[in-house]
């Protein structure tokens, strides 16, 4: 054992160099006034939020963003002091947590401004809020035609404190530009008739990782750094655009069973794979319970030694196998990659997505509790 891992060798590795490095590379396309939030929720896409939220803000970021006030709580108790914002609907019940740690929700319409407002009423004290539009998300928030309105009203509100306007694309990591031209203008429009109504416009922030990349004027006053700030492109026609990303999570094993079996041996449940020649299986110790889909059975590779190793029946609830046939020298012991570089290879987040038809968050997401978390700061040149 290298001094890194826990009893069971299952591990992931977070290099927070790589999240300083991918700020670093936001912030050299982006003016001095253009400020970098840094989305930290679902414990910072797997990565850890208090880890993460410290190296983003070491780095330039200067504000972060979480989804439950629960998750700013964290936050706060960790001592980081940095604006917080919490996305989507925060109940206005909320209101004692969210004013003792300073956490700033979102308002989506007119009856929950209504209502922290007259919570506040009489007791001389400020809520910092932003207001979500909605330009064609459909989700949560107002229209733009309808948010003109809402901004009027929570302006003149008593204890709301209006410190910023946002809204969300929903396809701006796509190749074709016409829906997320129609969001911009959308938004664009509603800022100007707040301006023609003489209504405050605080910190504007529209663009996501993906409009950051590729939609300079949707920049505004802040971008919202969430999967690239982890070091994943938003798709495949972003890869490269711009900004050279480094992934800061690596998932790692080690082989802890080998066996040589017979050509027709079944390997794993419901005998999804036997062998076709005389082969050599290794059990590495993880499963779907810490986060590997089971829709790799059968359909994704691992690295040993440098070399690509096919993943071989189901994938368990607490193991997988491999086979290591062509791999030379293998032994019990051996480091095995589920997602990172090894030698000259590497098994990326998207890659493995990509195979079994999902996107590079749900797989960072779902790496479970119980694959502890070890933070490291390499160098690298470059």
């Amino acid at each position: 054992m290298n001094g890194l891992e826990p009893a069971r060798p299952t591990w992931a590795e977070i290099d927070l160099n790589c999240i300083a490095h991918n700020v670093a590379q936001f912030r050299r396309h982006l003016g001095l006034q253009t400020q970098i939030m840094a989305v930290v929720k679902a414990d910072a896409y797997g990565h850890g939020a208090v880890e993460t939220a410290r190296a983003a803000l070491e780095a330039g970021a200067s504000q972060l963003a979480v989804a439950l006030p629960e998750e700013g709580v964290q936050l706060r108790q960790a001592g980081i002091a940095a604006p917080v914002l919490v996305f989507g609907y925060s109940d206005p019940n909320v209101l004692p947590l969210l004013q003792e740690y300073c956490l700033t929700p979102s308002i989506l319409d007119l009856d929950t401004a209504k209502a922290y407002s007259e919570r506040l009423l009489g007791r001389g004290e400020q809520l910092p809020v932003h207001i979500e539009v909605d330009t064609g998300m459909g989700r949560v928030g107002l229209s733009s035609v309808e948010a003109v309105d809402l901004i009027a009203a929570a302006a003149e509100m008593p204890g709301l404190k209006l410190e910023g306007l946002f809204t969300h694309f929903a396809a701006a990591d796509e190749a074709g530009r016409d829906f997320t031209d129609h969001q911009l203008r959308s938004f664009n429009r509603m800022l100007e008739h707040c301006r023609r109504r003489g209504l405050p416009i605080p910190l504007r922030h529209a663009a996501n990782s993906a409009a950051a990349i590729a939609y300079p004027e949707a920049r505004y006053d802040m971008i919202r750094l969430g999967i690239s700030l982890y070091g994943c492109y938003p798709s495949s026609c972003l890869q490269g655009a711009a900004v050279s990303l480094r992934p800061a999570l690596s998932l790692k094993s080690r082989i802890v069973f080998l066996k040589e079996v017979p050509p027709g041996t079944p390997i794993g449940y419901g005998y999804t794979y036997r062998a076709a020649t005389q082969a050599l299986i290794a059990t590495v110790p993880i499963g779907y319970a810490d986060g590997y889909s089971r829709r790799f059975s059968n359909n994704a590779r691992v690295l040993v030694r440098g070399e690509f190793a096919p993943v071989v029946g189901r994938v368990s609830m607490d193991q997988i196998t491999i086979d290591v046939t062509g791999v030379s020298g293998v032994t019990r012991g051996d480091e095995v990659v589920i997602y990172g570089r090894q030698g000259n290879h590497q098994i990326t987040v998207a890659e493995a997505a990509e195979a079994i038809g999902t996107i590079s968050y749900e797989l960072l997401c779902a790496v479970g509790k119980r694959v502890p978390r070890f933070y490291l700061r390499t160098e690298r040149e470059g």
